[in-house]
């Protein structure tokens, strides 16, 4: 019975060491966090949601992404994109990347995705922002983790601000 309250103590005491880390953790994320969210958003004046979803579009298609989702109502444009692999894995060359059938003994229960290193996912959205500007905000996600670095992010802004461009001269 003696040992109860000192483990009882040694466990509050571990607890509130893990609460500490994390707190830290937290703060320590935040800047990284606002980096990552300016890097992932641009503002556009004088451009119709219309005319901007028609424009991410056509980056998606750019870029050589399968529009998976398309909804215009709410502003998102979803795709994936198989990059190419470094090294050859045997347990994907009998994958169908149309279906949910993966013939591979690392199978997981997460869909044929789980251990997929050669899938990009990315998602933007499309909101209006203050009367005639809107803010498009893209969010990529690789090995099924976010990616958080900026140059992902620049890269596919400068695909569709040339695209904006182009839209804008063909309209003349």
């Amino acid at each position: 019975m003696r040992s109860a309250p000192l483990l009882l103590l040694s466990l509050a005491l571990g607890c509130a060491g893990a609460q500490w880390d994390s707190t830290r953790q937290i703060y320590a994320a935040g800047g990284t966090q606002v980096q990552v969210r300016n890097a992932q958003t641009r503002n556009f004046d004088d451009v119709e949601r219309r005319r901007m979803l028609e424009v991410v579009v056509a980056t998606f298609q750019d870029l050589g992404f399968q529009i998976e989702v398309l909804d215009e109502e709410l502003g998102i444009v979803s795709g994936k994109k198989f990059t190419p692999r470094k090294r050859r894995d045997v347990s994907y060359l009998l994958y169908d990347e149309e279906s949910l059938v993966a013939f591979s003994k690392t199978y997981r229960s997460w869909g044929p995705f789980h251990r997929r290193s050669d899938l990009v996912r990315l998602t933007v959205t499309v909101r209006p922002d203050d009367g005639a500007r809107l803010r498009v905000r893209a969010s990529a996600q690789h090995e099924l983790g976010p990616i958080e670095s900026a140059e992902p992010y620049q890269a596919f802004f400068r695909t569709l601000e040339k695209s904006l461009f182009a839209a804008r001269e063909l309209e003349g």
